[in-house]
């Protein structure tokens, strides 16, 4: 079996020699870039399974190289940042992004942190792979205005498509399964991307308020994905 493919995204030598001797050594293939040009280009060549990126500062560069390999690849993007409260990091998850590391991090979380998201992925693949052999509605969740295809991809808004990134799609798939039940940003993380959160869900708040403005005529009323305040949130449609 091939060895899973990394792309690098990072201008300080530093901490692209770490990254790269971490994952090395964990059997990746790694290929590296320091900056959107060469990323782009590495992309094209060796179709990475997933991107690690670095955001800055400055993050301009970052934020939108993280647009444009979204733009035209659903490969699992895991922003690298310097500060964990930083806006920089809230606007990479809205662009796209799946997953961030704070810098300084120790190797062996990162690599945990890489093997996690690229298991959901192979997963949510699986599943799709196996739905696609059903008949073509049996793996369709529908509700009352909302129509959900985990074979397609696709989600339809009162017959309308919904743009979703992956993770927005996957949180919303989880929780259409499993509708009435409360889950904690903790749970959904944990089902989603794979692993325990260890406080980090500020990466869930993110992705599921975005998924609330796209899907919710009212946000502030949802119809189907409701905040239990305290607790967690819940799929329940009205």
């Amino acid at each position: 079996m091939a060895n899973r493919k990394i792309l690098i995204v990072e201008d300080e030598p530093e901490i692209r020699n770490l990254l790269n001797n971490a994952l090395t050594d964990d059997g990746f293939d790694v290929y590296e870039a320091t900056d959107m040009q060469e990323a782009i280009t590495q992309f094209d060549a060796v179709e990475p399974d997933l991107i690690l990126l670095d955001i800055g500062p400055p993050a301009t560069a970052g934020l939108d190289t993280c647009a444009e390999l979204r733009s035209y690849s659903n490969a699992p993007i895991v922003l690298i940042s310097s500060r964990s409260g930083s806006s920089d990091i809230i606007q990479g998850l809205e662009l796209g992004a799946d997953d961030y590391i704070v810098k300084p991090f120790d190797p062996e979380v990162l690599v945990a942190r890489v093997h996690a998201n690229l298991r959901r992925t192979a997963i949510f693949r699986r599943d799709r792979k196996w739905e696609a052999s059903a008949p073509a509605k049996d793996g369709v969740i529908a509700y009352a205005g909302l129509e959900i295809d985990p074979v397609r991809f696709q989600v339809l808004l009162d017959g309308k498509p919904i743009a979703l990134v992956t993770k927005e799609f996957q949180l919303l798939v989880h929780l259409a399964r499993n509708p009435g039940t409360v889950y904690t940003l903790e749970e959904l993380y944990a089902s989603v991307w794979g692993m325990e959160s260890h406080g980090n869900t500020r990466t869930v708040i993110v992705h599921l308020s975005n998924l609330r403005k796209k899907l919710e005529p009212l946000p502030t009323r949802p119809t189907y994905i409701h905040n239990i305040r305290g607790v967690g949130y819940k799929f329940d449609p009205k």
